[in-house]
């Protein structure tokens, strides 16, 4: 078996115990140091109300967000607004950005959140959406870049396809979209919490990611970083959070925050803001740069021991554009969806079928023996 440790005691994740689990791409496992903050939080605010959260501490939970968010997207803490979701924070950036002419730049194969905003925008106003394939024998990014031009408004992706694991450069891209003019919007669900993010040094506009994945909390918080022009802009929606003093309530006048709280909209999941600060706090720790160096280990091992067996990566790993930590393996003779299904029911290994390949979720508390356990599981299928 493997000699490849976790970086995490395993004894951290419940689930562990009971299976086999490579899927923090899809819904992450949240260590129990995590739930115990959140459970201590929920029973306190839960039976004792204001008793033990006063208004003045109900604001510094986002806060104290905004400060660790800022830490784990490589931006400063005025340029965090945490929101309720992803998809909630796209669509305040697609809202500021909105052009009323001229190309938005997407990919075909992303995430749905990263392209409806702009589906919509397409209907509202009639502006020209361009679709990049993600094909495995170009690069990405390269396609990117060359499909920018002077007609570019907008430059939307996810730095990491959650389908195929390939990585964007992204710096790459906003120093040409910058060239022209366009902006560039930056989903980084499947790399915070797995990678470095670094939202100043590639230049992006505004950067959003959930909390619910890599990141390791729980579902209703997400964390959204804008550029200095950006977050003073008036958004288009508001709400009572994203006043300069929430608390001194004032109907009659908009004193909205002078940073990126104005982005903050209202009474949220403050049970997984808690939560996001204790993972984000815990994955720091660790470091994300070795994060991603054990997830490429894995990989490594992964892929070698697949090969015999007819499975190959979307993306070889000596392949620049390829992430370490979400593997997508295809095989001639196997569809993607049953061969998850039957890992689940059979070996209990659980992981995903995404856009034609089996996709692999290589996270810090996996090990060298989850990994041969995968391969054993796939050579009886």
């Amino acid at each position: 078996m493997s000699s490849i440790p976790s970086l995490v005691p395993r004894d951290r994740y419940a689930a562990l115990e009971r299976c086999i689990y490579l899927n923090q791409a899809s819904l992450g496992l949240i260590p129990v140091p995590t739930i115990e903050a959140m459970d201590t939080f929920l029973k306190e605010t839960a039976q004792f109300g204001n008793l033990y959260l006063s208004d003045d501490q109900e604001a510094a939970i986002l806060d104290g967000v905004r400060s660790a968010g800022a830490g784990a997207l490589g931006t400063s803490s005025d340029a965090v607004a945490v929101v309720a979701g992803a998809s909630e924070g796209l669509g305040q950036v697609t809202t500021l950005l909105e052009p009323e002419e001229r190309t938005v730049l997407l990919v075909g194969s992303d995430f749905p959140s990263v392209t409806y905003p702009w589906l919509a925008v397409a209907e509202r106003r009639g502006i020209s959406l361009r679709f990049i394939e993600d094909r495995a024998d170009r690069d990405l990014t390269q396609d990117l870049v060359d499909a920018i031009d002077p007609a570019t408004a907008v430059v939307a992706f996810s730095v990491v396809q959650y389908a195929t694991g390939t990585r964007v450069d992204a710096r790459r891209v906003a120093e040409r979209a910058h060239e022209v003019g366009a902006r560039v919007v930056v989903d980084a669900t499947q790399l915070a919490g797995a990678g470095v993010v670094d939202t100043v040094g590639w230049g992006a506009d505004a950067l959003v990611t959930s909390g619910y994945k890599w990141l390791s909390s729980h579902g209703g918080v997400a964390l959204l970083a804008l550029a200095p022009d950006l977050v003073t802009r008036l958004p288009r929606f508001v709400g009572w959070m994203g006043a300069q003093h929430p608390f001194d309530f004032d109907p009659m006048t908009l004193r909205l925050a002078d940073d990126a709280r104005r982005f903050q909209l209202s009474t949220m999941s403050y049970v997984s803001a808690i939560g996001l600060v204790a993972s984000i706090a815990m994955l720091s720790s660790l470091g994300f740069e070795r994060i991603d160096e054990h997830a490429r280990r894995l990989a490594t091992h992964l892929v070698d021991r697949v090969a015999e067996l007819g499975w190959r990566p979307f993306r070889p790993l000596s392949d620049p554009s390829a992430a370490s930590h979400i593997v997508s393996l295809r095989h001639a003779d196997h569809d993607p969806g049953v061969t998850a299904g039957r890992l689940a029911s059979e070996s209990r290994i659980i992981c995903g079928g995404r856009a034609r390949g089996l996709r692999i979720s290589l996270y810090a508390y996996n090990d060298g023996d989850d990994v041969d356990r995968l391969v054993e599981a796939l050579k009886r299928l």
